[in-house]
Formats: structure tokens, C-alpha cells, sequence
């Protein structure tokens, strides 16, 4: 070929490359403002925002302040998630925990659930959960000096109060199988009907169940008959198609643990 002839085609070229590596640079850039806004690579409810359920019954980690906003461990790590993911936290009304995980399949009212859920094999059939964020037990509370022992429980005159759906009532129908199991809403339901007699004995999460009881607890005369070591781990739930927010929300969670926001948030709202 002649070098004029040559010349000319690997002019051409370059410029083609050129052309080519501008759109890359472009398509780069357009990407990464869009993860930052989370507009393009999340599937959201509201874009721009980050809409939340929660049972927001369950205080310290998700509950309302007495102005009626949400608050707690959960709802404080939330927010510093949202901020991390460049997006506006969207907390909606208190949600019935048992339909929590439902939703955020559906991916239609909520994009992601805070609020205390156990990572489990049945749940996560549903539902991609986040790496765990919290270890936590379950407790068995009744009102002070009315049993010695778990045992006393597991009695067919007893009934025995729990959170529809909550991993408190899996552990009361396998280890209490003689007692009534009967279901609320939430544990403060379920704390005053203990309060009332209707029940003997509530079975939910240690650190809310810590929190009711004692002296400076909303239920004073009830008191921890036993702290049940289930091992069991609070994960974020997020619908199985929203993989690029799950990605995200797991290297902020590290990125939290790793810069001590983490232990921050537990020490106020926990201790």
C-alpha cells in the first residue's frame, strides 16, 4: 500500500479510538454519578430516596421518639447509610413485622426492612439480606418472682406471648410445647397483656426485652426469667433483584465498622 494511502487510513483510525475512548470516559463518568445518586443503577420506590419499613416497635433499635418519628439503633444506622449512598432516607409509617419481609419482595411499598429481622433460610427464600449488622438472643420474660424456671412454663394452663413471625415465636412453639402460644403485633402488646395477667411469660429479643424491664423500663415489675442463646443475626432485608444496592450497602456497613460508626451508634442507643 502506498504510505499517502497509509497514512490517511491510520489517521482515521486514531480518530475512530479517539471517538471510542470519549465514549467510554462518558459512559464512566455517567455510571458513577448515577450510583452516587442512586437513581440509575438502584431499582428505587421514589427516586432519590431510600424508602425504609420497619415494625418501629422495638426500641432501642427501631421505635418512635414521643414526637412520633422513628428513632433507635436501626433508624441511626440507616440515615448514616443513606448518607454514604447519596440518598434521602424515606422512613415510612410503622409496618406489621410479619409482612415486612413480603413487601420488600414485592418491591413495590419499600425498597429495603430495618428493623431487628433474623437472617433465616426461610426468609432469605425471599428476600437477599445484607451481611449481618447485629448479634443478638432471645429472652423469656415474666413479671417478677412468678416462676424460677423455664420449665414451669411448659405447662398446659400456661399461654405464652410472642411477635407474629418473629423468631421468639418459632423458639416458644419448639421449646414450649405444651403452653399456648399466643401472637401480637409487636412485644408491647404482648408486654401488656403480661402486665394484665393475660399471659404468663413473653418471649422476644434480649435487647428490647432488656430495655422494657427494670427499674427504668416501661414494664418495672416485669424481669428476664432467662436470656435464650440462639446466636441469631439481624440482617438488612433487600429485594433479590436490587443487586447493585445490596453491593453497596454491604462496603458502607464495613466501611462503618472498620471507621468505628458502628460502635458509636450501639454505645448511645444501646450501651
Amino acid at each position: 500500500m502506498p504510505m499517502k494511502k497509509l497514512s490517511k487510513v491510520l489517521a482515521l483510525g486514531c480518530c475512530a479510538a479517539m471517538v471510542a475512548a470519549s465514549c467510554v470516559m462518558l459512559a464512566g463518568c455517567g455510571g458513577s454519578a448515577d450510583s452516587a445518586s442512586g437513581d440509575a443503577e438502584y431499582k428505587l420506590v421514589n427516586e432519590g430516596q431510600l424508602t425504609v419499613g420497619s415494625d418501629l416497635d422495638f426500641p432501642p433499635m427501631e421505635a418512635l421518639d414521643d414526637n412520633g418519628n422513628p428513632t433507635g439503633f436501626g433508624v441511626a444506622m440507616t440515615q448514616e447509610l443513606c448518607d454514604r449512598l447519596g440518598l434521602e432516607m424515606n422512613f415510612l409509617d410503622p409496618q406489621n413485622f410479619d409482612s415486612l419481609v413480603t413487601q420488600v419482595n414485592a418491591g413495590e411499598t419499600m425498597d429495603i426492612a430495618v428493623s431487628s429481622i433474623t437472617i433465616t433460610d426461610e426468609r432469605a427464600e425471599m428476600v437477599a439480606f445484607s451481611d449481618p449488622y447485629y448479634d443478638s438472643n432471645l429472652a423469656l420474660v415474666v413479671s417478677k418472682g412468678a416462676y424460677a424456671d423455664k420449665k414451669e412454663l411448659n405447662d398446659a394452663n400456661v399461654i405464652i406471648g410472642v411477635q407474629s413471625g418473629s423468631s421468639g415465636e418459632e423458639w416458644a412453639k419448639e421449646n414450649l410445647p405444651e403452653a399456648t402460644i399466643k401472637a401480637f403485633g409487636g412485644p408491647t402488646d404482648a408486654m401488656t397483656a403480661l402486665t394484665a395477667g393475660q399471659v404468663q411469660g413473653v418471649v422476644y429479643d434480649e435487647p428490647v426485652a432488656a430495655n422494657h424491664t427494670g427499674a427504668n423500663g416501661q414494664f418495672p415489675d416485669a424481669e428476664i426469667l432467662e436470656v435464650i442463646a440462639t446466636g441469631e443475626q439481624y440482617g438488612i432485608a433487600v429485594n433479590k433483584d436490587n443487586t447493585k444496592l445490596l453491593e453497596d450497602i454491604n462496603a458502607a456497613l464495613a466501611e462503618m465498622e472498620a471507621d468505628g460508626t458502628m460502635d458509636k451508634i450501639r454505645a448511645e442507643y444501646i450501651g
